[in-house]
């Protein structure tokens, strides 16, 4: 890795931990994301970080925020804004960023990903999903960023196949699973999007990752259990 792909020492840990926390700026989201998927040193720091929140989850009420906190946010990220933005403290040193990111983790990390807007240009909305299992455990995070040709799955905590693979697939209108490809145990995931799938994921697609064979479904679709699935939203 290229010492200047990352900030060293505390800034890297820092940026890593407000990249778990879901509050990085989408470029800087997707740059540690792309270093994550080639560098093992970037993933370790990253389930590190997921281990040292997880903590606070089990310590905290469940949080269902009300339909208005959507429709503030979507005001926030889309209203076209005439006035410059104030500058803002660092994010690891406002006391409000704290108080907003233990909301943030006692709601599950709702929130995984906010666009960075300048005034007069709204960005493209983010695409994002939640692959849970049966049960409602949150197993991947899915993002797609505007305009990109990958789709990044991060695990949220160990995922080891023992002799088997984890598929990713891709359901759109017609309802018939398309594969995505393999994703590695225990890491974070940056796969290609083919040419012939780009159209398909949208907003209301579905996401998920089946068990199959070491070197994946003989078939073209799923033939193993289905472990987790998720919608594609948009922020």
């Amino acid at each position: 890795m290229n010492e200047n792909d990352l900030p060293p020492t505390d800034d890297r840990d820092t940026l890593i931990a407000e990249y778990v926390l879901g509050v990085l700026a989408s470029e800087e989201r997707a740059r540690v994301e792309a270093l994550a998927a080639r560098d093992s040193t970037v993933r370790a720091a990253i389930s590190a970080w997921q281990s040292h929140f997880e903590g606070w989850l089990g310590q905290l009420p469940e949080v269902r925020p009300p339909a208005s906190v959507w429709e503030a946010i979507d005001q926030r990220l889309f209203a076209t804004r005439a006035s410059e933005p104030e500058k803002r403290p660092g994010l690891w040193r406002n006391p409000g960023f704290w108080r907003w990111a233990c909301a943030a983790l006692a709601a599950c990390l709702l929130v995984s990903l906010l666009p960075w807007v300048q005034p007069g240009h709204p960005a493209a909305p983010a695409m994002l999903a939640r692959l849970e299992q049966n049960d409602g455990h949150l197993l991947f995070a899915a993002t797609v960023q505007p305009g990109a040709q990958t789709v990044v799955f991060v695990p949220t905590g160990a995922t080891t196949w023992q002799g088997r693979s984890a598929q990713a697939w891709i359901i759109a209108g017609d309802g018939k699973p398309r594969s995505l490809g393999l994703l590695p145990p225990n890491a974070p995931a940056a796969l290609n999007i083919p040419a012939e799938l780009v159209g398909a994921i949208t907003k209301g697609a579905a996401l998920a990752v089946s068990l199959e064979p070491p070197n994946g479904s003989p078939t073209g679709l799923p033939t193993g259990p289905v472990i987790a699935q998720g919608k594609i939203s948009t922020l």
